[in-house]
Formats: structure tokens, sequence, C-alpha cells
């Protein structure tokens, strides 16, 4: 039976845990990743609408007194990300630098949203390679100085794949007319708005089940 969008979008999710796990055992305690550090929680960075989706599923699944006390964080959070991107935040775009602003799911040092939270912050922490820009390992300086030597034979292989298959799966989104939102989106927008009918590629009027 062919998976559905979304389910290949659950097992992309739980690669790029595995691919987390692998890291912090190959590099040990270099990978300080704990409740409490929140450096990656504070970077501008958009979604897809599929994440949106999962984003509007965690919070409308948790207690209303709960959800509507994300939600109000979520409406200051876009005004303030409003100020300082201002009209020039369009899809694909990159914040102004020094951009900094606390996500709206960072509670108590921690992630209110943290299973179903986007691919960018399961993979933030670890070293990573994009091979459409493979002139350089990234790596977050709290965990790695500048500099420092990165030894990983399988790391290449490993999140060029992963790469491929968040692309593809994009690919297959768009084909299959998947809803594709005129403005960028963020996790603050998918808590605030509802995109769960994004799930699985449907249109607004096809909300998920």
């Amino acid at each position: 039976m062919e998976q559905t969008l979304g389910q290949r979008y659950q097992e992309l999710r739980a690669a790029y845990d595995e691919e987390f796990a692998r890291n912090r055992v190959l590099h040990g305690n270099r990978i300080r990743c704990a409740r409490g550090c929140s450096d990656c929680c504070h970077q501008l960075f958009q979604i897809t609408e599929i994440e949106a989706a999962a984003v509007s599923v965690a919070v409308r699944e948790m207690p209303e007194e709960r959800a509507a006390r994300l939600r109000a964080r979520a409406r200051v959070y876009r005004e303030q990300r409003a100020r300082m991107t201002g009209a020039e935040e369009t899809w694909g775009s990159l914040p102004p630098e020094g951009s900094r602003l606390a996500c709206p799911a960072l509670e108590d040092g921690a992630c209110a949203i943290y299973e179903h939270r986007p691919l960018i912050c399961r993979k933030f922490g670890i070293p990573l390679w994009n091979p459409d820009r493979p002139g350089r390992v990234y790596a977050c300086e709290l965990n790695f100085r500048p500099g420092d030597a990165i030894e990983d034979g399988a790391l290449i292989q490993i999140q060029t794949g992963l790469h491929e298959r968040a692309k593809q799966l994009q690919r297959d989104y768009n084909e299959a007319g998947g809803y594709r939102d005129a403005e960028p989106l963020n996790v603050a927008r998918a808590m605030v708005e509802d995109f769960r009918f994004a799930a699985e590629g449907r249109g607004p009027g096809d909300m998920l089940r």
C-alpha cells in the first residue's frame, strides 16, 4: 500500500531524530543540547505547509488553557517578527543579520510542541551538510567552535540522503496540488491559524480528521 504524504513526513522526522542520536554517540559530550539550552529557539526560520499542519495538530490536541497561552505568545511573536523583517520577508528570504526572537513554542526552557517540531529543530545542534551548499559543514557554535575538526565518514552520505528525501516530499506535495500559502509560514502562524488540512496536500476546505 502506497504511503501517504503524512506518513512519509513522519518517517522523515524519525530519520532526522536518528541522525541526531547518531551524532550524540559519535561526538559525545561535545553536543550539549538539553532542556534549558534554547539558542536555536531564537532563530528566525520558515516552515513548509506539511510542517505547519503538524504544528497546528499539536496545538489543537493540547488542553485549551495551554493552547490559548501559546496562541497569545504567537500573536505577539508575529507582530514582533513583522517589525523586524518588514515587508522584506518572502518565501526563502533570510532574516536581517543578527535577528533573534524567542519562538512562541519555547516555554520554561523547553519546546511545548517537541514531538511535532519542524525538521530544522530536529537537526540543529549537530554538524550539518547541505549538498546545495557544499562549501562547508555548519555546526552550532555552542557545541563546535569555528575551526574544530569534525570527523565523520558517514555525514555526507546520510545527510545528502535526508536532504533529498525532504526535497522529494515537497516535490510530491506540490505535484499532488497541495495547498501553497502566498505568505511565508512559521511556527507562530501555524499556532494561530489552522493548517491541519495541509497534512495530505489538501485545501482549506478539507480539514484533517
